[in-house]
This record gives C-alpha cells, structure tokens and sequence, in this order.
C-alpha cells in the first residue's frame, strides 16, 4: 500500500530541495566566474622581444632634405606612416645591404601573416658627397619598391641624427679613399614624426615581424581614423584600373571629413559610389565623405569604393593617404590582392 506523506512534509522536502538547488547555482556561477577571472587575469599580454620602446615618444627635429626623387623630405614627411629608419651609405659593402634585405624580408613575413597595415623603409645617407638622389634611387631600388632613400646637406643630416643619438663619422682608409662609420641601429618613427622605438643590432627579419605589430598596435586607440579589412584588387592584363575596399572608423568625438585620397603608386584615386536605379548601374564621384563621431563608413562592392587609376610602375604593395583638405588623417601600406 502506497505510503501518502503529510502535505507539511512534502512543503518542507520542496523548500529544502530549491535552497540546495539555488546554492549549488551559486556555486558553478562562482566557479565559471572565478576560471574566466583567472583567464582574464592570467592572459598573457603581447610583449616585444627585442625592440626598445621609448617610454614617451620624442618629437624630431626640424630638417630638410631630399629624396630619390628630388622631393622635399622634412620631418613631415614621416607623418601618417610607420617608419623603418636606417642611416648608412652605398658604397656600405655589408651592413648596409644586409640591414635593407632584413628589413625587406621583415616586411615581406608581416604580409604573409596577413598584416594590413606595413611600416615604411627609409634608408637615410650619411654620405652625401658620393649618395646623390639619383644614386639613392637606383640602390635602393634592389631591395623592393616602396622603399625611400633620403639624401642632401650634411648640415641638416645631422639635424636628424643628433636627434635621434645616431652616430657617424668619414674616416679614410689605406687607399686614399674614405669610409663611413655609423651607427647600425634601426629607428621606428611614428605616425605623429616621433622617435618612438629603437632596434638594434644584429638584426633578424624575424624580430621585426614579431616586435613590429605589438608597437603599432600601442597608438590604435588613439588614432584619429582607423582603417581595417583593407582590399586593394591588382588591375587586370589591359585594364589600367583597380578598386579599393575597407572600412574607415572615426575614433574621435568629432566628425571628420575626407576630401580626398591620393597614392603615390596611382596617377590617381577616386571615391565613388555606385547605383542602381530601374536595372542600370551606374556609378557617381564623391566629392567628399563625412564620418560622424564613432561611426564606421564602409567601402564595399556595390557601395562606396576606391577608383585607382593608372598603376606607376608594377607594384606589389599600395599605400593610401586620405586628406581633408591638405591635412594628411591617415596613411596605410596593404598589398595588392588577386
């Protein structure tokens, strides 16, 4: 015969059941929260290997000087890039070219990892009695496009190195001839013209695509306008023309306006939008395009995109510089895609 427990009974057995069930809720949440706590707590933090970061990025000095192209390079110049500075010489027989193919290769490992964003190479002389522009531009064009050879008077040269506690100094050798002693270290100058790290010697392309990342990464979130999801498309066999992709976020707390972007590696560079109204495509220029505060505008297939025209050159990597005005707000490196 089935044994019927009084109702008190079955009230107190339920009340006890749910105190047990609500403590043991307790203890997996306390237990879930204390593992993503430690995880949190305990994750490692990406740290350079070899790259001495300056704890308070150092403004440069004033300068002017030349590059391969006879252009005006001044500490501006620097600006809207990440920068890779070496100061050597060519008639260098081996720590020079060793130092640029390292760097090369560096850049070369970033891209194979996907990065989107490279740092530029600016190979500066201390011997501007031989390294002429034009000399500059032919030895530096045996190490990969897109690497800048600075050059000019030795006055404002120095302007530059004493700033950044770089040394050199002409010695003459058994022949006659003469050399150059100098430093072989490898400057990082930031976005803002700052010297902002320091690599030194011997250097491993290796390192730099380790170290390279995790010091850019340091101004992401103080960067005005951040660029991601960069695609630029190679011009196909016959066609002059490529289009561009990302997205553009304005991280400051003001709206910004892009007026124009230029490359140095297109005769020229659109915005345009395209359209489609009644089964006709068609596509519109863009005088300009406004990004609210905080707010992401994105340049897709369909939409908002890049027209580049007219490659210089063949070229592997593309470096786009958006302007408001002739105020430079970004400049990014990515590579061409297929």
């Amino acid at each position: 015969m089935p044994v019927e427990w009084p109702a008190r009974h079955c009230r107190s057995i339920s009340n006890m059941d749910s105190r047990k069930l609500a403590i043991t809720g307790v203890a997996v949440v306390a237990i879930v929260t204390g593992v993503w706590l430690s995880f949190w707590v305990t994750a490692p933090i990406p740290t350079t290997q070899t790259a001495t970061v300056l704890p308070t990025p150092r403004s440069l000095a004033e300068f002017s000087l030349l590059d391969q192209n006879n252009d005006l390079f001044s500490r501006t110049s620097f600006g809207g890039h990440w920068n890779l500075v070496f100061f050597g010489f060519t008639h260098c027989p081996d720590i020079c070219p060793l130092t640029l193919q390292v760097l090369a290769n560096a850049r070369q490992q970033m891209l194979d990892a996907g990065a989107q964003v490279l740092p530029r190479i600016v190979f500066v002389s201390v011997d501007p009695e031989r390294d002429t522009p034009e000399i500059i531009s032919q030895y530096v064009s045996y190490f990969g496009a897109g690497i800048i050879g600075v050059t000019g008077d030795l006055a404002e040269i120095r302007k530059l190195t004493d700033g950044l506690g770089v040394f050199f100094q002409k010695t003459t050798v058994d022949d006659g001839d003469y050399s150059v002693n100098h430093s072989a270290v490898v400057i990082v100058v930031d976005p803002q013209s700052n010297f902002h790290a320091l690599f030194s010697a011997p250097h491993e392309a290796a390192n730099f695509a380790h170290d390279l990342p995790i010091v850019m990464a340091s101004q992401l979130q103080s960067a005005p306008l951040v660029a991601k999801d960069i695609v630029i498309t190679r011009p196909l066999p016959g066609v002059r023309m490529g289009a561009g992709y990302l997205s553009l976020t304005n991280a400051t707390s003001q709206s910004i306006l892009i007026t124009k972007v230029m490359s140095p590696n297109f005769a020229s560079v659109e915005m345009h939008e395209s359209e489609l109204e009644d089964g006709i495509s068609r596509m519109v220029k863009l005088d300009e395009v406004a990004i609210l505060p905080s707010r992401t505008v994105r340049f897709e297939p369909g939409g908002k995109h890049l027209m580049l025209r007219y490659p210089v050159n063949t070229i592997d990597a593309v470096t786009l510089q958006f302007y408001d005005g002739d105020t430079l707000l970004l400049s990014v490196v990515t590579t061409l895609k297929e």
